[in-house]
């Protein structure tokens, strides 16, 4: 349960990120379009990578058509030693909830029509999980 707890962190913190930005979404541009969210990607990578707490570390964020996608690396774990289908689960339902219920990502992304990826890898880079938060989990 504690990688969970790392993932949602992880999670909350990429928001901060993106929320201490500039409000680029006040412009004429599509904010759905890959050149806006790409923008939005390069502000968060000049932060990048940082620790968000001791076991997750934020990756560079890619920005594409209607995603924004963040990048985890739990540093202390190998693919071989997480049940991918149980922490896969775990993280669907915890950063599904904080992004539905945060302003800043459900007002800005998610009703804009925005699909919230959530990539997470272990120590040695290797993919463990992809989770997706969607317009339609929050009911928009």
């Amino acid at each position: 349960m504690k990688k969970v707890t790392w993932t949602v962190t992880a999670a909350l913190v990429g928001s901060l990120i993106w929320w201490a930005m500039p409000k680029y979404f006040q412009s004429t541009e599509n904010p759905r379009s890959e050149e806006s969210l790409s923008r939005l990607a390069a502000g968060i990578n000049r932060s990048v990578p940082i620790m968000i707490d001791k076991e997750t570390e934020l990756l560079p964020a890619v920005g594409a058509a209607g995603m924004l996608i963040y990048n985890y690396r739990l540093v202390s774990y190998s693919v071989t030693q997480v049940d991918r289908d149980k922490f896969a689960a775990g993280v669907k339902q915890r950063v599904t909830q904080s992004a539905c219920n945060r302003p800043e990502t459900r007002d800005d992304f998610l009703k804009k029509g925005i699909t919230l990826r959530y990539r997470y890898f272990d120590k040695d880079k290797q993919h463990i999980t992809t989770v997706d938060v969607t317009p339609a989990d929050c009911g928009f």
